[in-house]
């Protein structure tokens, strides 16, 4: 029930700097390294800074509320990054039992005094800091205009995402509280934030801006309060909020000057400023001036008749001398300088700027022109007004006497593309021209480069400068040229293909119907036909071109010639071999089978497997002729005297049976 949360919304009320009755500009103690004054209330004791007040130091509306008043501030060593000093005031929340309840009690550290009256965390009327003229010892006597108000802050909450809150509330010589229950009319300025922890509940600058109301106030006091909520009642137990270094900022630099309706725009950092005026204009007289400080104020100085000096000063500045910048406005009569291109479409030129190609600037005064060619184009050189060199820096300063146009020169860029050869072999030349070798070609552009093989010779590739390959065509397009390249062309000479059959002399028998033997290379695909090219007769057989093969007409011997087409590297080139057709010898067809046994030919004889007991084996050429004859068992290898087609007869107990072997 919301009447039960009187101490969370004490807890949460605005937080903000402290400042002593002798201050007018700063809060004293804003570091709280000065004196912790011992207070004791309620039989509750504890320390609060000067200046500062917390619950010990609280009012309350009876003693209902009197167990609102508890310690919950204290001097801390964890001070802000980088400080001098070594404490830092730190406020926590607690909870506290009223009536049957226990709530949540923020932490809370004012300038003014803590008020309690009323059971309800959110009762504006009954729980709030306030500052009172009046009310001596617990308001913060403050005449100045501050632009904003900054400090450092470490916020710990229990619960990520819960927000702490810092408010200041400048007013006038009479009463005010935060949060308001009423209307006031006596507010000057408010600086107030809602914060949220860092990500590792570090310390952390919040620098918050002073928002001024309307009207002519006069600040009297000022009521800064920190909360480890930014809700009354809100929170969590043993939130907690640590307080270092608080000061008043008060801003002193110059936004703009107007001299003669020409408004001035200042540039932060830059405090001197030269202004070109139109040609005939004489040197003007100041305008005003606008700052970016609330009470800051300004002071205007002709040094000479084209000097103006604006000194800015802080609202600060009777306790803060130092809290003043100066800003000095220099006037010129000016000519009109110039630049040009000789060819825009090769590079742009710009004087002081870029985009500038003429300004008015005054007598003596030095600037820069600067030309800058476009991609594929270089900078030559300046020219003056009458057409006279002037300088081959691209970038370079001008004195300025009189009126004056500077044009830049400017020139493609070209490369030397060029290509070589051994001249017996073949030709190369560049571009369209087959007489160069060599040629200027613009930067980023191509040019084709040509390779001619001579007869019985072939293009390789093309190799670059480093004799790395770069193409394997005789035409090569080299894109994008940007510095000069060198080209050599590798040419070969022809040479005759591995072409070659696998036998070269064969023999068969005139009834086996067909022969075909292809010869094959290794790496040529030109194409192979194949013709007999020599005969023992016209009626022996005859060959088709294409696949080589043999149709038998009748006994005798053939030689046969495959020719491969010249291609790539490789010359034409021609493979021969011989075919001898024969008569079958007379009772070999009657031959029967002997089961299990295998013969087949290897290198340099004849294998025979799965002999059973022992077999006689007689081996034949193909004209019938003896050449070995052997007992052999289970598996036996017989040697013959030459490569070919040999027949083999087997006789064993289980038959007699004839083989036919090829030995490579």
């Amino acid at each position: 029930m919301n009447r039960f949360k009187l101490l969370v919304l004490i807890t949460l009320l605005s937080s903000a700097v402290v400042t002593t009755a002798s201050a007018q500009y700063q809060l004293p103690n804003p570091g709280f390294e000065g004196e912790w004054n011992y207070v004791t209330q309620n039989s509750k004791s504890g320390y609060e800074p000067t200046g500062w007040h917390s619950f010990l130091s609280m009012k309350t509306g009876g003693s209902l509320y009197n167990s609102a008043i508890a310690l919950k501030l204290e001097s801390s060593n964890d001070v802000r990054p980088g400080s001098t000093g070594t404490q830092s005031a730190k406020i926590w929340a607690n909870a506290v039992k009223v009536l049957f309840f226990s709530v949540v009690a923020n932490g809370n550290l004012t300038t003014g005094q803590i008020y309690g009256g009323s059971t309800s965390a959110t009762d504006a009327k009954g729980n709030y800091n306030f500052s009172d003229p009046s009310n001596t010892g617990y308001n913060q006597t403050f005449t100045g205009k501050p632009d904003s108000i900054v400090q450092w802050v470490k916020f710990v909450p229990v619960n990520a995402g819960d927000k702490a809150r810092v408010s200041a509330i400048i007013h006038e010589n009479s009463r005010y509280q935060d949060p308001e229950a009423t209307t006031y009319t006596n507010v000057v300025a408010k600086a107030q934030m809602n914060y949220s922890a860092t990500t590792d509940n570090g310390w952390q600058r919040l620098s918050i801006p002073f928002s001024y109301e309307s009207g002519d106030k006069t600040p009297a006091y000022i009521l800064v309060s920190y909360s480890t909520s930014e809700t009354p009642g809100g929170g969590s137990k043993n939130d907690a909020v640590y307080i270092d270094d608080v000061e008043m900022i008060y801003n002193s630099e110059l936004v703009s000057a107007t001299f003669d309706g020409m408004e001035v725009n200042t540039t932060e950092g830059i405090d001197s400023y030269r202004i070109t005026l139109d040609k005939g204009l004489k040197y003007p007289q100041f305008t005003s001036a606008k700052t970016n400080g609330v009470s800051a104020t300004y002071e205007t100085e002709w040094t000479s008749d084209n000097v103006a000096v604006i000194t800015v000063k802080g609202g600060d500045i009777s306790e803060n001398p130092d809290n003043k910048h100066v800003y000095t406005f220099t006037f010129y009569k000016t000519y009109t300088a110039s630049v040009a291109s000789n060819n825009p479409e090769m590079g742009s030129v710009y004087i002081m700027s870029s985009g500038t190609t003429s300004i008015n600037i005054s007598e003596g005064e030095t600037t820069t022109i600067k030309a800058t060619p476009n991609q594929h184009y270089e900078f030559v050189e300046w020219r003056d007004s009458n057409g006279e060199y002037f300088s081959s820096d691209a970038s370079c300063r001008i004195t300025i006497s009189g009126d004056v146009t500077y044009t830049a020169v400017f020139r493609e860029i070209t490369h030397t593309v060029s290509v070589s050869c051994d001249e017996t072999m073949g030709n190369v030349y560049v571009g369209d021209n087959t007489g160069s070798t060599s040629a200027q070609i613009g930067d980023g552009k191509s040019v084709t480069i040509t390779a001619e093989a001579k007869d019985g010779y072939i293009f390789e590739g093309w190799m670059d400068s480093s004799s790395r390959p770069v193409s394997s065509n005789a035409e090569y397009t080299v894109a994008n040229v940007t510095e000069d390249l060198a080209f050599t062309a590798v040419f070969a000479q022809k040479i005759n293909s591995d072409l070659r059959f696998e036998e070269t002399a064969i023999s068969i028998y005139s009834d086996e119907g067909t022969f075909t033997q292809t010869a094959s290379a290794t790496d040529s695909q030109g194409e192979i036909t194949y013709e007999i090219s020599d005969s023992s007769g016209d009626n022996v057989a005859t060959i088709d071109a294409r696949t080589g093969t043999v149709t038998i007409l009748g006994t005798g011997w053939l030689e046969i010639t495959a020719t491969q087409a010249e291609w790539g590297k490789y010359l034409e080139t021609t493979a021969k071999y011989s075919l001898t057709i024969e008569q079958r010898p007379s009772g070999v067809e009657d031959a029967s089978a002997a089961a299990g046994i295998n013969v087949y030919g290897i290198s340099g004889g004849i294998m025979v497997t799965g002999v059973e007991g022992s077999a006689n084996v007689r081996v034949y050429s193909l004209n019938s002729v003896l050449v070995r004859e052997e007992t052999v068992s289970g598996n036996a290898q017989i040697s013959v005297p030459y490569k070919g087609i040999y027949l083999i007869e087997v006789t064993s107990e289980n038959g007699r049976r004839i083989f036919r072997a090829a030995v490579k």
